[in-house]
C-alpha cells in the first residue's frame, strides 16, 4: 500500500518535485491527465515546417520590415525559450532585420516582468540581444483599430499593431471564458486597452470551461477576441501544449483559428482525466495541486473543478503561490504603480492558529499567497503556510485506513469519460 506521492511544484520558481507523506494505512492514489512525450527539436523544427492553415513562417515573413512576438507572462507556464530559437530561425530565413524584431509581453491587465522574469519567459540570451516589453493596458499610445459591429472598441500595443508580421507564442490550456486559451486569446485581452478589455469581460458571453466550439449562434469571447485579432492582421500563431513536468508535448504553428483548434482538441485529449467510479465514492481526500498554474495566486480557482466528482472527500489545493503578487488590474481598478504605492507599508495580519474546517471548505497550502489577499478571493477557504502540519490535522480527522487522490496537474486537468 503506498502512502506517498510525489509531484511537481513551484513552475518558474525551481520545477522542484515535492513529495506528500501520508500517515502509514493511508491508500494514496494519483489521478494524473492522459499526458504525452515531450517533444524532440527535430519534431519541434518539424512544426514549424509543416505550419497548419498557412504557408511556412519564412515564407510570409519575406519582405517584412519588422516583427512583434506576443508572448504570455509568468502567469503561464509556457517554455516560450524552448520556442524562440526555432522561429527566430524563420524569421532571420525570411531577411527581417534583428533590430526590428521585438518580444511584448501580453500580459492583458497583470502586472509587468521584471527584467529577470522576462528574461525567464523568453531566454537569458534573447532578452539580451532584443528589446522585451510589457504590455501596459492602461498607456496613454495604444493605436485605436476602430470596433466590432457589437461595439467593442479596439485600442491595442502600438509596438504589436505597428509591426509588419505578427506572431502570439503561447499555450493552450483550459479556460472558463474562451475554451482554450491560446491563440487570439493573446490579442485579446492579451495586448488590449483598458476600454477594449472591460467591454470584452463585460458584455461578452463565455465559451465555457474546456469547450473547443461555441454552443448556440451567439457569438462569445473566443469570436470577439479572434474578430479582434482579423482586424490586427495577426499573422500566425505558435502555441504549445504542455505534459504535466511541464514540458511541450505538443506544438501547433500556423492559422491563428485552425491550429489553434487542432491544438485545442490535442490538448482535450492530452489533459483528459479519468476518475474512476470507486474513487468518486471511497476517496477521503482530494488533493488539489495547481501546478503548473502555481506561480500566481490568482490561478488557484483554476483547479477547484475537481471536489463536485467525489461524494464524500475533503478538499486541499496546493498553490505555494511563488509570485507572492495577487493583482490583477482590471478587476483591481488600479493601475500597477499605485497598486505597490497602497501595499507599501501594508502589514499583513496573521494566520489563525491552524486547524481545519468543515467538510466543503477548501484547505489551501500556500508558502506566498498573502493572507489578506487569501481571504479576499477565498472567503470560505482556510490557510496553511506548514504542509506536514496540514496533512498531520487530517490525520488526526480522517480514518487510519483513509484514501487520498491526487491531481498532479490539477490547473490543467479535464474530466474525461471513464471507459
Amino acid at each position: 500500500m503506498n502512502n506517498t506521492a510525489t509531484i511537481h511544484s513551484r513552475a518558474w520558481y525551481g520545477d522542484e518535485e515535492l513529495t506528500l507523506n501520508f500517515p502509514n494505512g493511508w491508500e494514496v492514489e494519483i489521478l494524473g491527465p492522459k499526458d504525452g512525450p515531450a517533444l524532440s527539436d527535430a519534431q519541434l523544427a518539424q512544426a514549424f515546417a509543416e505550419p497548419i492553415g498557412t504557408p511556412r513562417i519564412a515564407a510570409m515573413a519575406n519582405g517584412k520590415k519588422s516583427a512583434a512576438i506576443i508572448v504570455d507572462d509568468l502567469s503561464r507556464p509556457t517554455p516560450a525559450a524552448t520556442v524562440i530559437p526555432f522561429l527566430l530561425r524563420e524569421l532571420t530565413e525570411a531577411g527581417v532585420p534583428k533590430s526590428e524584431i521585438r518580444f511584448v509581453v501580453g500580459g492583458g491587465s497583470h502586472r509587468p516582468l521584471t527584467d529577470a522574469e522576462a528574461a525567464k519567459k523568453v531566454g537569458t540570451d534573447v532578452a539580451a540581444e532584443y528589446e522585451v516589453t510589457s504590455h501596459n493596458f492602461m498607456a496613454g499610445d495604444l493605436r485605436a483599430l476602430g470596433s466590432l459591429d457589437n461595439g467593442l472598441p479596439i485600442y491595442l500595443n502600438r509596438v504589436v499593431a505597428d509591426a509588419d508580421f505578427k506572431i502570439c507564442l503561447g499555450g493552450i490550456y483550459p479556460h472558463g471564458a474562451v475554451g482554450f486559451g491560446g491563440g487570439a486569446k493573446l490579442v485579446v485581452p492579451g495586448i488590449a486597452g483598458f476600454a477594449t478589455m472591460f467591454y470584452f469581460h463585460s458584455f461578452s458571453p463565455s465559451r465555457g470551461h474546456a469547450v473547443i466550439e461555441r454552443k448556440g449562434s451567439e457569438p462569445d469571447h473566443r469570436d470577439f477576441a479572434e474578430a479582434v485579432a482579423r482586424k490586427l492582421g495577426l499573422d500566425v500563431i505558435a502555441n504549445v501544449v504542455l505534459n504535466s513536468r511541464r514540458e511541450i508535448c505538443g506544438l501547433f504553428v500556423g492559422d491563428f483559428v485552425q491550429a489553434h483548434r487542432k491544438g485545442a482538441h490535442f490538448a482535450l485529449d492530452t489533459y483528459g482525466t479519468v476518475i474512476p467510479e470507486t474513487s468518486r465514492k471511497e476517496t477521503d481526500l482530494v488533493v488539489l495541486n495547481c501546478y503548473p498554474l502555481d506561480a500566481d495566486a490568482i490561478q488557484t480557482g483554476k483547479a477547484l473543478w475537481a471536489p463536485r466528482y467525489f461524494e464524500k472527500a475533503w478538499t486541499m489545493a496546493l498553490n505555494p503561490a511563488s509570485d507572492g503578487i495577487c493583482y490583477h488590474g482590471l478587476f483591481d481598478q488600479v493601475d500597477y504603480a499605485r497598486f505597490r504605492q497602497q501595499r507599501e507599508g501594508k502589514t499583513q495580519p496573521e494566520l489563525p492558529a491552524p486547524q481545519l474546517g468543515r467538510q466543503a471548505q477548501l484547505h489551501v497550502w500556500s508558502e506566498h499567497f498573502g493572507v489578506d489577499d487569501f481571504y479576499k478571493k477565498h472567503p470560505d477557504a482556510l490557510l496553511f503556510r506548514d504542509l506536514a502540519q496540514l496533512i498531520q490535522l487530517f490525520a488526526e480527522k480522517l480514518p487510519a485506513d483513509a484514501k487520498v487522490a491526487v491531481l498532479p496537474a490539477a490547473g490543467i486537468q479535464v474530466l474525461a469519460e471513464d471507459n
